[in-house]
């Protein structure tokens, strides 16, 4: 859906979006969907993918016209739960017909192949040969939570 993400997605400007595959203009299995953009977004905002990371806890995937929130919170040494919510417009939502299916396929998919992933590499920590991991490009700045926390917690003693 994203071309740029192939890869690993570096050197992305994310505080311009990035273009979706041609033809999508958001984060469907089509890439594209009856509901409106949301308003007063600019001509780049209704046709490009952008991602905001809200330390410690918080990752914001803003589409056109929904929103994806993820919320992460420690259960364990090794697991974490995930609440993933879909945000639309109250116009939209209250539109009769409303179906937000078309954005809940794709990112059952994507979280789905995510999870996988996640889960295997937390496998793979548990071995005694781990060392470190490997971080795609597009994750230099969620990689290492260290770079936002432990200044907080120098200042606090």
């Amino acid at each position: 859906m994203v071309p740029a993400f192939a890869g690993g997605g570096a050197d992305l400007a994310w505080d311009d979006g990035i273009p979706h595959r041609e033809g999508a203009w958001t984060f469907t299995l089509s890439g594209t969907t009856d509901r409106v953009p949301f308003p007063d977004l600019d001509d780049a905002e209704r046709v490009r993918h952008k991602g905001e990371l809200v330390y410690p806890n918080l990752l914001l995937s803003l589409s056109a016209e929904h929103v994806a929130a993820f919320v992460l919170r420690p259960a364990a040494v090794d697991r974490t739960e995930i609440t993933c919510d879909l945000l639309f417009s109250a116009e939209e939502v209250a539109k009769p017909g409303f179906d937000p299916g078309d954005a809940g396929d794709l990112w059952d998919l994507v979280n789905r192949q995510d999870w996988a992933i996640c889960e295997s590499v937390q496998r793979g920590m548990s071995s005694r040969y781990y060392s470190q991991g490997w971080f795609a490009p597009m994750e230099d700045a969620s990689l290492d939570i260290r770079r936002w926390l432990l200044p907080r917690l120098e200042r606090h003693g």
